[in-house]
């Protein structure tokens, strides 16, 4: 069954033929591209025009040069053999599993985590009474860590 001209179809059918022509019909028109370079007249203004770079690192702030300092005065040359501090980092990392899977077994243990938590409130409490509630408590323990800063940093 064809359809004729006065149903939808066929006008539709009608419409999309017009269209298709009307693109065909149309010409297509290519616009060479010539591409663009500068002329060394521009080229020059454009380099004289930049500020000189500096490729060295800018202008550091004082902590990172105290940084670097110490960096330098705990494992640079002739301080500390760099081999042995890998060894030792690298031989940390066991050992810290082992540990995590420790306290992750006895975590698991009915009674434990429960003991865990009141032994640490308990501490807590002490560390409060021992340091931190009177001034001159507190000033012991300020002058106890300034000490042990000192014995490890020099």
């Amino acid at each position: 069954m064809e359809p004729q001209e006065t149903t939808d179809e066929a006008t539709v059918e009608n419409g999309a033929e017009v269209v298709e022509v009307a693109i065909a019909a149309k010409p297509i028109i290519e616009i060479p591209v010539k591409p663009l370079s500068p002329t060394p007249e521009i080229a020059k203004s454009i380099a004289t025009s930049l500020p000189p770079t500096n490729d060295s690192l800018p202008e550091s702030n004082p902590l990172w040069e105290q940084v670097q300092q110490l960096w330098q005065d705990y494992f640079g040359e002739g301080k500390k053999d760099n081999l042995t501090l890998a060894i030792a980092l690298i031989a940390a990392i066991p050992f810290l599993i082992a540990t995590s899977a420790l306290l992750e077994f006895l975590n698991k243990l009915p009674l434990l985590p429960s003991i865990f938590e009141l032994v640490g409130f308990g501490y807590s409490l002490w560390f409060v009474y021992r340091y931190l509630l009177l001034a001159s408590s507190r000033k012991e323990l300020i002058d106890g860590i300034a000490a042990w800063k000192n014995k490890v940093f020099g």
